[in-house]
């Protein structure tokens, strides 16, 4: 009896520690789904993130960027005709500009009374100041009013809103404070017209810079192959300094940028660089 009793006292405790074993297994289980349904959505093939770089409101992750393509498929998807990709968006690249740009409205005294404005010049198909428009709205309500134009002559396609107008006329009827220029068209300059207006106090120019494919060498970047600049002679003075502009390398921007220039795995082509105007400061 006393046997039959220990071992019946034993079986209740096995069924007891399988009971357990079971609830816990089915928590833990019902856990794991539930966080893996809450992942981003990391873990499509490389055509598959092909086929969702092609959606112009689909904003990558870098690391989708370097497994989506080989070098060869790269080229294919930046050099297209139809849709050419100068700079490649991504989420990690719009966060630090979209916070770059929170920080300057403590210079500006921004609120929503009196929103700073950012005119993006050249803007293409729109997705860069959908993207900026978005973070800033998220993070900063009501303090940005964000305008992309261009001129048009490309007829890109614009799944985006974008207003077609010469950037001479956007400054004028905008008055902003802030010029975004991405990939600027080579050989030409447009920063002296943002100098020029009044209300700018700082334009930023993303793309290749001194003596890469974007904008005027000289005239935009300040540069030449031909002499020193640095020597302080007033003939080799860059415009923008001679505007009353300082440079300067947004880094903590240009560490998230790939460009149609890179390999993928070198990054080094392209850059953010901001041009603030003295007086203002």
């Amino acid at each position: 009896m006393v046997r039959a009793t220990r071992l019946h006292r034993v079986g209740l405790g096995f069924e007891s520690l399988t009971t357990h074993i079971k609830e816990f297994m089915n928590e833990n289980l019902t856990m794991e789904v539930d966080e893996i349904s809450l992942l981003p959505e990391n873990n499509f093939s490389p055509s598959q993130l092909r086929d969702k770089l092609h959606d112009p409101f689909y904003l990558p992750m870098h690391a989708d960027i370097e497994r989506a393509f080989s070098n060869d498929e790269w080229k294919s998807f930046c050099f297209n005709y139809e849709n050419p990709i100068f700079e490649v968006l991504s989420e990690e690249f719009l966060d630090s500009f979209s916070e770059y740009l929170i920080q300057r409205t403590e210079n500006h005294a921004a609120s929503e009374d009196s929103p700073i404005t950012i005119l993006e010049v050249g803007a293409g198909n729109g997705r860069l100041s959908h993207f900026l428009r978005q973070k800033l709205e998220v993070r900063s309500p009501g303090k940005f009013n964000v305008v992309a134009t261009d001129s048009g002559e490309w007829g890109l396609k614009k799944p985006c809103p974008v207003e077609i107008i010469g950037h001479c006329e956007a400054l004028k009827k905008y008055k902003p404070q802030i010029v975004i220029c991405s990939w600027m068209p080579y050989c030409k300059d447009l920063t002296k017209d943002f100098r020029d207006t009044e209300s700018v106090s700082e334009y930023i120019l993303i793309g290749e810079t001194d003596g890469g494919c974007c904008g005027d060498a000289w005239l935009t970047w300040g540069f030449s192959f031909s002499f020193d600049v640095s020597s302080g002679t007033e003939e080799n003075t860059p415009p923008y300094i001679a505007d009353g502009f300082e440079r300067k390398d947004l880094k903590d921007i240009g560490q998230h940028q790939i460009c149609r220039s890179d390999r993928l795995g070198d990054y080094l082509h392209s850059a953010t660089i901001s041009f603030k105007r003295i007086t203002n400061f």
